[in-house]
């Protein structure tokens, strides 16, 4: 049975099955060093898969101006760092009222993700007038963050119904229509699916440009020659990279 039948409340732009691991790139990246990426040898030939923020965007945006133009009182929701590349893609996100929570994934090899989420709005104790909340993040993995800033915050607003909204999403692994306990609906531009259903390896440029310990650790998993991957991205660090818009 395939994901989509089974999860009612989840819609997707594309459905990817992906052998290896993939990079989202939002981050400039010049086409010299896009072919050095590329070119890099990855452990058992795996798939190594760039995604390019500026096309993932464009099904996103369909999305959420869809909703805003059909849901009334909505507010539109950015938890954590991640949230801030769709925001400065999204003409929707920067032309209607948005909140920035504080939101986090903490994850080290061999344990299980912990996701932690502050309050919307904290100076409000009850919103009654919001409809809808939709929650716009580059990535869903587990759904843990997501679900965490739901449980910390439904009850502010009891009259909202839960949207979320991401770039890239792994197949879903909650028992939820969407996907996500607590959301009625989660859209993302591409959902990746790994083989024998297993997750796929997702990080972002940034992370791997601004946090070489990330960095590192990713190239010893998944690169023959851990140090080329790992000099590039330092290499990367070095310039002068700004928000992709090509």
């Amino acid at each position: 049975m395939k994901f989509s039948d089974r999860f009612s409340g989840f819609e997707c732009g594309d459905h990817r099955h992906i052998d290896g691991c993939v990079i989202l790139v939002d981050e400039m990246l010049e086409p010299a060093d896009e072919e050095k990426l590329r070119g890099l040898k990855t452990i058992g030939g795996q798939d190594l898969v760039l995604l390019f923020a500026s096309g993932l965007a464009v099904a996103l945006e369909n999305f959420l101006a869809d909703v805003v133009a059909t849901k009334e009182y909505t507010l539109l929701v950015f938890p954590g760092n991640g949230s801030n590349w769709p925001k400065k893609f999204s003409k929707v996100c920067q032309q209607n009222f948005g909140a920035s929570v504080y939101a986090k994934r903490f994850w080290t090899p061999g344990s299980d993700p912990v996701a932690t989420a502050g309050l919307i709005m904290p100076e409000i104790f009850m919103n009654l007038q919001v409809k809808t909340i939709v929650v716009i993040d580059d990535v869903i993995s587990s759904g843990k963050t997501m679900n965490k800033l739901w449980q910390n915050n439904a009850w502010r607003f009891p009259r909202a119904k839960w949207i979320g909204a991401t770039w890239l999403a792994q197949v879903p692994q909650m028992r939820a229509n969407s996907g996500v306990k607590g959301y009625d609906q989660i859209f993302a531009s591409i959902v990746l699916e790994g083989s024998n259903q297993r997750k796929v390896p997702i990080n972002s440029l940034s992370t791997l440009i601004e946090q070489p310990a990330i960095a590192q650790n990713y190239a010893q998993r998944h690169f023959t020659r851990p140090e080329e991957f790992t000099s590039l991205m330092s290499s990367l660090h070095s310039d002068d990279t700004g928000v992709l818009c090509h």
